[in-house]
């Protein structure tokens, strides 16, 4: 773990290298320079001298210094390497474009700092930014300075009935009238980056002019969710790399498609369910294979697991949409399918025939690996252009279609009472929805793996796919449970 100290200029490294000192002693960590740019050989050999001399204590007299683009994807995956515990970014204004590109999108415990002088010897030089942060602020500066704010600059904000314009020219008069000790510090903790938030938009106008005072900008490091999530993603991406941006639009764009509930879904899907019906009460396995290739349940399942891996909740609400309208639409027609036969004759539905029909009336936790392993294949046959996604199609349909179709025949022919071979239309119902979850987990796993997934930083979003996740874990796992008799 080590303090990351990014150098674009001399002075920044003479400048920095100080509050980097006071960074490394209170955190416990070596201090690793830095240095952007990549024809910067001198500036690389004057960090190398610089450091080795100035770094001994924190470091135990090895100091090794880096070079790497000034690009934001380049210096994230040094400071991963690196196993970054804090990132110093030394704020230069013809830089500050960048350098806010890489605040927002930095993982790590990150520290934005524009200094006057040295840091603070005491808490009376150290003055927390806004108190609505207090505990933020507090916290980090703890971890990062060993003392606490002795005082705050604002207290509250100011009134939201005032334009963002005027706020935030109340906040900077605040600020200013503590800006007088070129040896104190502001530190201003980021909870939120987005263009509207009024702490933010503050806090780099402090960066920006040169108010006296040091000033610093801080963020934490992502959760432990987060990180643990995006560790995984780079592992995947190394062992197999993510679908193309192109690639992905079209996927993306013909799965939304396909999960919108329409006319032509609700057909295909009651005509599979007839001529699985139809196979059931023949005890034909080759009709009920037939009836599960023209079942259009593949496209809306993956759809909801597409959700999950991007975050989107409007996708799923609809894709979840078509998955329920197939399901009443199967089933009903099913029903309706087996009242056309009651007109006819009464079929043999024991056991002992109708095989077929009551092998998916006992569900067991095997069905819980036919439709992860389903829902697996058919999303990456799906990422695949020269793999066919009918077959895995065909697996989801296996897994679905006829226990619908057995649901909806045994309900029609007053078919209720459990027996030791399964239980009547519970049982088929408990089976589809197994599959479904299933199939959704197993579906998303691979889309996020194959690079269907949102941007890099953590979002709002994130949280609800993760919670997505969790309850739907959590319902397979009772289910789970139940069957076992545990």
């Amino acid at each position: 773990m080590s303090v990351v100290f990014l150098v674009h200029s001399e002075e920044q490294l003479r400048v920095g290298a100080n509050w980097c000192a006071v960074f490394a002693e209170s955190m416990d960590s070596p201090i690793v320079p830095v240095v952007l740019g990549q024809d910067a050989k001198i500036l690389e050999k004057y960090a190398e001298s610089f450091s080795s001399e100035r770094f001994q204590r924190q470091n135990a007299g090895s100091t090794e210094v880096h070079s790497v683009p000034a690009k934001t994807e380049a210096v994230l995956e040094l400071c991963h390497t690196l196993r970054c515990r804090l990132l110093v970014i030394m704020h230069a204004v013809d830089q500050a474009d960048w350098q806010k590109e890489l605040f927002e999108a930095s993982p790590f415990r990150t520290a934005w700092l524009c200094p006057a002088a040295d840091p603070p010897a005491d808490e009376a030089h150290l003055i927390g930014g806004f108190r609505g942060s207090e505990t933020v602020a507090r916290r980090m500066s703890m971890k990062l300075l060993g003392m606490r704010p002795g005082t705050w600059a604002v207290g509250d904000l100011p009134p939201e009935d005032l334009d963002f314009n005027q706020r935030q020219q109340l906040m900077r008069d605040r600020f200013d009238a503590e800006a007088s000790h070129a040896e104190s510090l502001i530190v201003v903790p980021i909870l939120s980056m987005s263009k509207d938030d009024l702490v933010y938009a503050v806090g780099r106008r402090l960066l920006d002019h040169d108010y006296g005072t040091s000033v610093a900008l801080l963020r934490e490091g992502e959760s432990v969710v987060p990180g643990i999530i995006n560790r995984f993603r780079r592992w995947t991406d190394s062992i197999t790399p993510p679908l193309t941006r192109s690639e992905r639009i079209t996927l993306q764009e013909d799965l939304e498609s396909g999960s919108r509930p329409s006319f032509e879904f609700l057909g295909l899907i009651s005509a599979a369910s007839m001529l699985a019906a139809f196979g059931l009460l023949q005890n034909s396995a080759a009709v009920i294979i037939g009836a599960m290739l023209i079942a259009p349940l593949m496209t809306p399942i993956l759809g909801a697991g597409m959700s999950i891996a991007l975050g989107n909740k409007p996708l799923f609400k609809s894709a979840f949409l078509a998955i329920v309208l197939g399901f009443f639409g199967a089933f009903v027609s099913s029903a309706l399918f087996g009242l056309l036969v009651l007109m006819f004759e009464t079929p043999d539905l024991t056991p002992q025939w109708a095989t077929e029909m009551w092998a998916r009336c006992n569900p067991s936790p095997i069905d819980f690996c036919v439709g992860l392993i389903g829902g697996m294949a058919a999303a990456y046959a799906r990422t695949r252009t020269y793999l066919s996604s009918a077959l895995a199609g065909a697996a989801i349909a296996a897994a679905l279609v006829p226990p619908i179709s057995t649901a909806g025949l045994q309900l029609v022919f007053g078919v209720w009472t459990a027996v030791p071979e399964g239980t009547p239309v519970l049982g088929p119902l408990l089976v589809v929805s197994i599959n479904v979850l299933t199939i959704m987990i197993g579906s998303s796993l691979v889309l996020w793996i194959r690079g269907i997934r949102a941007r890099s930083e953590w979002r709002k979003q994130d949280w609800w796919a993760v919670r997505v996740v969790v309850v739907l874990v959590a319902a397979i796992l009772m289910v789970l449970v139940g069957m076992l008799g545990v």
